[in-house]
């Protein structure tokens, strides 16, 4: 969870964030906050997910390949496991914002779904992330010059 960027990419969006005060940081940065935790986790398994095999080649560990040592199954039983762990990701995520009373604002909550939505595309069939030329490319155009009237 530590070696993923999604702490340090959700408080960059919170600064921007006129509700983030000092109440909000103090929520974000406790060790107990189930729903920063599974954007880290959402973030470290994604990517590993989908990084892998490239990562395998320059020869970096990834979160997977601990785990097949570690259980003794293949790379398809530890890629389950871990969508598995990413829906549960999911579902503290979805119970944080729409489900449960929380001590920061709903714009705050809003931001964390909305940073997971973009996990979940970003990483969801390829490492659009590093790779933006994949999907990101064409849609931000899209977003920012041609959006959608509302």
């Amino acid at each position: 969870m530590v070696s993923g960027c999604s702490r340090m990419a959700f408080a960059q969006i919170m600064i921007g964030m006129e509700e983030a005060d000092k109440n909000v940081y103090e929520w974000f940065l406790n060790t107990d906050n189930k729903i920063t935790k599974s954007l880290q986790i959402s973030s470290r398994l994604y990517n590993d997910i989908v990084t892998n095999e490239d990562e395998d080649r320059r020869g970096f560990s990834t979160a997977w390949t601990c785990y097949m040592k570690q259980h003794n199954v293949s790379r398809n039983e530890a890629v389950k496991a871990f969508r598995e762990k990413l829906a549960a990701a999911w579902k503290v995520i979805n119970e944080g914002y729409c489900m449960r009373p929380t001590p920061v604002p709903r714009a705050i909550l809003r931001a964390a779904l909305n940073y997971q939505r973009m996990l979940d595309f970003a990483y969801k069939y390829n490492d659009d992330y590093t790779k933006p030329e994949i999907a990101f490319k064409h849609l931000i155009p899209k977003v920012l010059l041609h959006p959608i009237p509302i």
